[in-house]
């Protein structure tokens, strides 16, 4: 607290020297720091235009969605509830407070700011996914149906949400009209494994179990990488007695998910029946391990230790059991039988008492508490993260797959630890990579990021720090963005009296950039260019950050009408997106002949090859694309990033050969994530 305070304090008193800037280019910055992710630099900001013009709802707004990126929901809540004081009539403001409340579990709250949002733009897709989530969670399962036909109406093509259609009508306990809408997704779209996989489970819990069985086979061949497939196709599998196969699912089930209780629990349970005592008990304790409430595993992990005469922890765990099951039989059973067979004879007695006791006053008891603990295969419910759980997380642009066990603990404080394959990745290019101050280092990878004519730039010691390449950037702490501003104050100053050095004007390029400011950041580096036109660091730096203005102006279009379907937009708004999208590509035209330039001064930049082979992918031009990667891998034998995307882009054109020798490739330079990747692609 006590920093972001001293960062206001300087703001304030910076902003004198910024007075040319008016509120709507500081509003623009505050933006653009918000998209790339550094939101406590995006709150200063509008605090700032807060500051000026308190009248005006939009920087409440944008501070808002800053806040809910922090986890502050209380005060995005606040700030939402002041713009729509100011303004009632922006939808954006009940959106977002819509959004904040659900994130509080104010499920009823936020489903009447979504209704709100929905009365200013009633083709919004995004507000509809929103208030049929709520609503979903507020357990108004028919108004969430009405949600959901309302949007297949307005998107018919997007198909996935059959799924989502038929897991609502479940809730309503609509079996037939559930199995229709899966029967119609997979007419629709046979490729899909969400459809085969969600009729799957309705067969299973039917006693279909030829017809479970096809269907979760149907799902795998897809490449299903929801690990509940693999679950419940083993309990079908055990039940049809083809132990080995159920054995062999659950396996795949912990390589998908290697932090997966029911999986774990599942093959404890066949291993056990199969006479694999041992294996089931290590099992068993990884179940435990994983989940420390599942008192079926804690019955059974007893149960096996008997067998195996283990008989001092089986006490232990029958006791644990007694614990929180007061009246459990079994568990005095138990240990009266391990305490007779460690010949402690008199314990044993009384433990039977004690069981005695409990079974003659057992209608007593029932009444006062009713004890089971079954331990049977338990089936995955039908828990796939589908379309809405993607689309309503509206404030983040990097969302997670239905697998992803970031937020797990590992057994390995290292991440590229132990089975990498296991860890789930999403099928995402890496970055492209920019001149920085600042870089996190991964001591793993092999990428060569030492390039002569930077090492000797640096060595001229010619601007205020030391460049680095990277396409891991560092988010600025409040004490960095404090220490940027004073350096733009400072370069300033210098410019007052030396207007003719490029240096000087590529410094401030630089520091505008940490500080989100790219418009002044590319105005300064035109300067540089225009005083040295040889200056390939300059053009590099422009192609970067113009690419990053690109990124998110692209970004604010899908998000103001990407989220409407073409045919609601007004004329206006389709002239609009019209022409943002021709200056987009304007400025990628830019963007390519900055690079071109680099490459023509420094024909050995790889860096140069590789970032346009990132733009190239974007445009769909993969064999343009796979080009420059190649010819950036010529360049550096050891480019870890670029073998990795190149193997993606074979991948995405058909040519898997060579895909996965690429990925292979890029996990020996180390990039352990793509051993995830191999692993589903070969399925």
């Amino acid at each position: 607290m006590k920093n972001l305070l001293i960062i206001t304090f300087t703001f304030i008193c910076q902003f004198s020297v910024f007075a040319q800037w008016n509120t709507d280019r500081i509003m623009t910055i505050g933006q653009n720091a918000l998209y790339f992710e550094d939101y406590v630099l995006s709150i200063q900001y509008f605090n700032q235009v807060i500051k000026i013009k308190s009248y005006l709802p939009e920087p409440y707004i944008y501070r808002a969605i800053a806040k809910i990126e922090l986890g502050d929901y209380q005060g995005a809540d606040q700030d939402c509830s002041k713009a729509i004081e100011l303004n009632p009539f922006i939808p954006q403001a009940f959106y977002a407070r819509g959004f904040a409340r659900k994130k509080m579990s104010y499920f009823t709250e936020a489903t009447s700011d979504f209704s709100k949002a929905l009365e200013f733009s009633p083709n919004n897709l995004n507000l509809l996914l929103n208030r049929m989530d709520a609503r979903e969670k507020n357990k108004d399962f028919e108004g969430a149906l009405i949600d959901l036909d309302a949007y297949m109406k307005l998107n018919p093509k997007n198909v996935n949400m059959m799924y989502e259609k038929g897991s609502l009508q479940l809730s309503l306990n609509d079996t037939i009209a559930a199995e229709n809408t899966f029967n119609q997704f997979i007419s629709t779209d046979s490729t899909n494994s969400l459809g085969w996989s969600a009729r799957a489970l309705l067969k299973m819990q039917k006693k279909d179990l030829d017809g479970a069985l096809n269907d979760y086979n149907q799902a795998i061949k897809r490449k299903s990488t929801y690990v509940g497939d693999y679950i419940n196709r083993g309990i079908v599998n055990v039940q049809k007695k083809n132990f080995n196969q159920a054995l062999s699912d659950y396996d795949s089930g912990i390589k998908l998910d290697n932090k997966n209780a029911l999986a774990y629990y599942n093959r404890a349970l066949l291993r056990a029946n199969l006479g694999d005592n041992n294996n089931a008990l290590q099992d068993l304790k990884m179940v435990l391990q994983l989940d420390t409430t599942n008192n079926e595993a804690l019955l059974q992990k007893a149960m096996l230790e008997m067998t195996l005469g283990d008989y001092k922890n089986a006490i232990l765990d029958y006791k644990k059991i007694i614990g929180k099951f007061e009246y459990f039989i079994p568990a005095y059973q138990g240990i009266a039988e391990a305490e007779a067979a460690r010949g402690n004879q008199k314990v044993a007695f009384q433990y039977r008492q004690m069981a005695s006791n409990i079974e003659r006053n057992k209608d007593y008891i029932s009444r006062k508490s009713k004890e089971n603990i079954k331990t049977e295969n338990k089936m995955v419910d039908l828990a796939q993260e589908g379309t809405t759980g993607r689309k309503t997380n509206l404030f983040n642009r990097f969302i997670t797959q239905n697998n992803d066990d970031s937020d797990t603990d590992s057994k390995y404080s290292d991440e590229t630890r132990g089975a990498v394959q296991d860890k789930y990745t999403d099928v995402v290019n890496e970055r492209s990579f920019v001149l920085t101050y600042y870089a996190k280092n991964d001591e793993i990878r092999r990428t060569n990021v030492y390039y002569p004519t930077l090492e000797l730039y640096n060595k001229q010691k010619k601007i205020s720090s030391i460049l680095k390449i990277t396409n891991d950037e560092v988010p600025l702490t409040a004490e960095l963005i404090n220490s940027h501003f004073e350096a733009i104050n400072d370069i300033s100053t210098k410019l007052a009296t030396d207007n003719t050095n490029a240096d000087i004007y590529f410094n401030r390029a630089l520091e505008f950039a940490l500080v989100q400011d790219f418009n002044s950041a590319i105005d300064d580096l035109n300067k540089a260019i225009v005083l040295r036109p040889d200056f390939m660091l300059a053009y590099y730096c422009r192609a970067t950050i113009r690419y990053k203005l690109v990124d998110y102006v692209k970004s604010t279009m899908e998000t103001n009408s990407g989220n409407m379907i073409d045919k609601t937009l007004t004329v206006k708004e389709k002239s609009k997106k019209a022409a943002l999208e021709n200056q987009s590509m304007f400025d990628v035209e830019l963007i390519m002949r900055d690079y071109d330039k680099v490459n023509t001064l420094n024909p050995d930049f790889s860096f140069a090859y590789y970032n346009k082979a990132n733009i190239l992918c974007t445009q769909k031009d993969f064999r343009t694309a796979i080009a420059n990667y190649s010819k950036a891998i010529e360049m550096d034998h050891d480019f870890a990033e670029a073998y990795f995307n190149r193997g993606l882009t074979y991948l995405f054109i058909g040519e898997d050969t060579k895909g996965l020798a690429d990925l292979s490739k890029s996990g020996e330079l180390g990039i352990y994530k793509a051993y995830n990747l191999i692993q589903r692609f070969k399925k």
